[in-house]
């Protein structure tokens, strides 16, 4: 028999991880956010330019060390269980938070105040790698095959409300305080407050339990070092499975890269694109419910190739659409990606939680949804930018994006999975064995 509710426990589950990643990607994103007035704070006896590629490399390399974070977090998580890991997460965001909210400035202490920021944006780096495969791990355990979709939804729903946190923060900052105040002490007030919000999560994440799964676990399942089962006996379900994350990890930075994309190469206004950004986040995270529910009725795999298949065929035109000169057609253009977008993280996520056994499910997690994020989300600022220069076509971006989804088409459209709870670690048992 079908579960269609969910019950109190998971409810519980769905509202504190959902809070959890509010917050954690709230901690994250707000340094770029802030990041004119940290170059001009950390890099001052830099030129203009220097200063800034300084200042983003600093944010890029948080990224880059997204896999490594998911490889350490995610031994712990398969050997001791997913709880520990929740509570470790946090911690290695909330503190490095506190202690940038409190870091003296290179005026203060000279070269040593950009090492210690990019050391602490490092361990931030690091801890979202293993936060979010954990997340999808943790919600994915404790809730039925027929609900998953929509549970897994709310994480990322909660991601994006960090990220509209981050820049509500900011705004009402910049908006109280003058320049001079901002660079003095109020840039340290979201890092502080965000180091507040990570202490608040390790508290509430207290009361959540132990999945069933891990805890049902024979002793002899629980694997020695997790990685290396999974590098041995399952790398193509990692590959897979980074391929199914692609999509997602690229639309993800569209929302950080189109206002100056729209802006430097269509001429359109920069707050205004701006405003209409945000707009596209708030449709966005609607959406992304509706696509969890959608998944839920209709099968992961069937709503996740149905979007995908629509950004194929959509994606040009609708990129066409931002450069009539309209800045209604850019809002038609952003809400129409914003609804198709939806389709995309509660299905993957949930093909994802069902490709790996539980003794290695958030290893195998982690790993897939870290190298997508890393090599294909985190490089698609770069690639776009590339793009438009080699073709000599400013909707260069597009193929790129139709591109991505086609391989994750693919990659979605050959892949075999099993939806039975019963059957849990599925087919492929053999994974762990010889």
């Amino acid at each position: 028999m079908q579960q269609t509710l969910l019950n109190r426990e998971q409810k519980k589950v769905l509202a504190l991880s959902s809070l959890g990643g509010v917050l954690e990607f709230y901690d994250f994103i707000i340094y770029i956010f802030l990041a004119s007035i940290i170059e001009k704070l950390f890099f001052a006896n830099n030129a203009a330019y220097i200063a800034t590629l300084k200042t983003l490399a600093i944010f890029s390399i948080g990224y880059l060390l997204r896999p490594l974070g998911g490889m350490v977090f995610s031994h712990f998580g398969d050997r001791y269980g997913r709880k520990v890991v929740f509570l470790l997460t946090v911690i290695f965001m909330a503190l490095p938070s506190f202690a940038i909210g409190l870091l003296p400035t290179t005026a203060q202490i000279g070269i040593a105040a950009p090492i210690l920021l990019l050391i602490f944006r490092m361990m931030q780096g690091m801890a979202l790698g293993g936060e979010i495969p954990a997340a999808i791990t943790f919600v994915s355990e404790h809730v039925s095959i027929h609900r998953r979709a929509f549970a897994l939804s709310t994480l990322f729903f909660g991601i994006n409300m960090g990220l509209l946190l981050g820049s509500l923060v900011t705004t009402i900052m910049t908006s109280l305080l003058t320049n001079e105040a901002m660079l003095a002490y109020g840039w340290r007030i979201p890092f502080l407050l965000g180091g507040v919000f990570g202490i608040a999560s390790i508290f509430l994440r207290q009361y959540l339990h132990e999945t069933a799964a891990f805890s049902s676990l024979r002793e002899q399942d629980v694997q020695r070092v997790p990685l290396i089962t999974l590098l041995r006996k399952a790398p193509g379900k990692v590959i897979q499975g980074m391929l199914l994350v692609t999509i997602g990890s690229v639309t993800v930075f569209l929302y950080l890269y189109w206002p100056q994309y729209l802006h430097q190469y269509m001429h359109y206004d920069f707050g205004t694109l701006m405003r209409v950004n945000t707009a596209g986040t708030m449709v966005l995270n609607i959406t992304i419910l509706i696509g969890g529910l959608l998944a839920d009725r209709y099968g992961f795999r069937t709503v996740y190739l149905a979007g995908t298949a629509l950004l194929i065929v959509l994606t040009y035109p609708l990129f066409m659409l931002f450069n009539l000169q309209s800045i209604a057609w850019v809002i038609t253009g952003y809400m129409i990606f914003s609804v198709l977008f939806g389709f995309i993280p509660g299905s993957y996520s949930s093909i994802l939680s069902s490709l790996f056994p539980t003794p290695i499910r958030y290893s195998g997690i982690a790993m897939s949804y870290n190298l997508a994020y890393a090599i294909f989300g985190g490089l698609s600022p770069l690639i776009c930018t590339v793009a438009i220069h080699v073709f000599n076509n400013i909707l260069a971006p597009s193929f790129y994006v139709s591109i991505m989804a086609v391989v994750s088409w693919a990659a979605c459209y050959y892949c075999s999975f099993e939806q039975s709870d019963e059957q849990w670690p599925f087919a492929y048992k053999s994974v762990l064995t010889d």
